[in-house]
């Protein structure tokens, strides 16, 4: 029995409101006169992924294609499906067949280039990702896909990325996603004025890892008078950015305000040591009176960043004396140039695969003489961190607390470590860090150059091409034989 176009016609209209219970209740009721329809079957299993419920989604839309492997759309969202199922592989053969249907179909092509760029496949991702804009340029979403596979690159390629971004801009204004990740493109580039502007957008991306404050007390403004009041300074993200960004409490503090931090835990004794802020109060206890609030990472925005101003003034942070006495002892009992290395870090991270230092390519760094090596890294060792060469004598330290390891970061001589947290509270601490760096690093270390404008004692060592860590390990090696002399 065939079934009224008016009635599926109204499924997709509740269905394109949201109102996913009505819709999928007239697909069933479809279904039930029309086990046939083909439509309804791959709608009622697009819901099922927009529910969450991706097994269930998983089996509709193979039904549907069971009953039509001629449609490109059933082939690409099975594609999302199987993303969502963690089954790369049938992924990219969903996609393939979609296009394979469809060579034009922008996003069979849109995804399989992001599907690509997530295994490393960088340069044929972006070719997938020009096809697609080609195939529909007026859709933003395609450009800010072409837009990230570019800047994966790295390079001189996130010039073309931060194009791409604005074209999404150009067609849809207020697309928060577009604009976050301008903004990430162009401080990769050294543009802060523009890139921390465009950060505000981060809080209107629904897909953004924190959430905003809801305080009563107002956000503060960009070129408001906050002298004489009492602010509020809060993070957002992860402990590095915290270390990072907390420099500017001093500024906040030069304005005139009375400068209230919000403090993780882990930092509290660090930040406690500085006179970067006036209170210091732990995430979760109560506040303290405040006339307006700001969080860390919009700091920059608010005052006025450019790359001639950066506060860069290193130490930031210090240790507290009876710990670093306490390191300091500990250090000297082994011999030669102590360095503090660290190789892996968030194993959840999906730029971890290619941001982490390869073990079997750092065991030519074990041969060299006059060196005592601590280890940095934490988390399991046994479950998180890929093992070292038994040729490294590695003093392990354990899983010490934050600010023991800063404690042991400031009493080494240096520190060698990938583009992780512990960077940062090396640079803030003002010890030499070498950072080795994938072809295509977070946006504070740049694209260019082996210094870095936000920590000064900072040695970038960077990848030329993806994936080539043996040439990053050779120029790390000779400048450590010249340390040790």
């Amino acid at each position: 029995m065939s079934v009224d176009t008016k009635t599926l016609d109204a499924a997709v209209e509740h269905h394109q409101n949201g109102e996913l219970a009505v819709a999928v209740e007239i697909y069933q009721e479809i279904l039930s006169h029309d086990p046939d329809n083909a439509d309804a079957w791959h709608l009622m299993g697009v819901a099922a992924h927009q529910q969450g419920n991706n097994e269930l989604a998983r089996t509709l839309i193979q039904n549907a294609i069971g009953l039509n492997s001629k449609i490109s759309d059933f082939h690409s969202n099975l594609g999302m499906v199987q993303r969502a199922l963690g089954d790369d592989e049938d992924a990219e053969t969903a996609f393939r067949r979609a296009i394979e249907n469809n060579p034009a179909h922008a996003k069979a092509l849109s995804n399989l280039a992001g599907l690509l760029r997530s295994g490393g496949q960088f340069s044929v991702a972006v070719d997938y990702a020009r096809r697609a804009v080609q195939a529909e340029p007026t859709d933003p979403e395609v450009h800010i896909n072409l837009g990230n596979a570019l800047k994966d690159l790295g390079g001189e390629w996130v010039e073309d990325a931060v194009r791409s971004y604005r074209q999404a801009i150009g067609l849809t204004s207020n697309y928060a996603l577009a604009h976050w990740n301008l903004s990430l493109a162009l401080l990769s580039l050294g543009h802060y004025e523009d890139g921390f502007a465009e950060m505000k957008w981060r809080w209107l991306w629904s897909g953004f890892p924190a959430q905003a404050r809801d305080f009563r007390q107002p956000n503060w403004q960009k070129d408001e008078d906050i002298s004489g009041q009492r602010i509020l300074l809060h993070a957002e993200q992860g402990l590095g950015d915290t270390v990072h960004f907390i420099r500017y409490g001093e500024l906040v503090r030069a304005l005139g305000a009375t400068v209230i931090f919000e403090c993780p835990a882990p930092l509290g004794p660090l930040i406690t040591e500085t006179a970067l802020v006036d209170k210091v109060v732990s995430v979760g206890d109560a506040l303290p009176d405040f006339d307006c609030h700001a969080a860390l990472l919009d700091l920059p925005h608010l005052c006025n960043t450019t790359e001639a101003n950066i506060p860069a003034d290193v130490p930031y942070l210090n240790v507290p004396a009876e710990l670093a006495a306490k390191w300091r002892k500990r250090v000297a009992q082994s011999d030669g140039l102590k360095i503090g290395l660290n190789w892996s870090g968030n194993s959840e991270s999906p730029v971890e695969q290619f941001r982490a230092l390869p073990p079997d390519d750092l065991a030519a760094l074990a041969a060299l003489e006059g060196v005592s090596w601590f280890s940095l890294q934490k988390g399991d060792p046994a479950q998180d961190v890929p093992a070292l060469s038994s040729k490294f004598k590695l003093i392990d330290t354990g899983s010490e607390a934050l600010v023991e390891t800063a404690g042991l970061i400031a009493a080494l001589d240096l520190v060698i470590t990938s583009d992780t947290a512990i960077a940062h509270p090396a640079g803030a601490l003002g010890k030499p860090v070498w950072v080795l760096l994938h072809h295509a690093p977070d946006w504070r270390w740049l694209t260019t150059g082996s210094g870095n404008p936000w920590y000064p004692s900072a040695r970038l060592f960077r990848q030329l091409q993806p994936g080539a860590w043996a040439e990053v390990i050779a120029e790390v090696m000779s400048a450590l034989i010249a340390e040790v002399g």
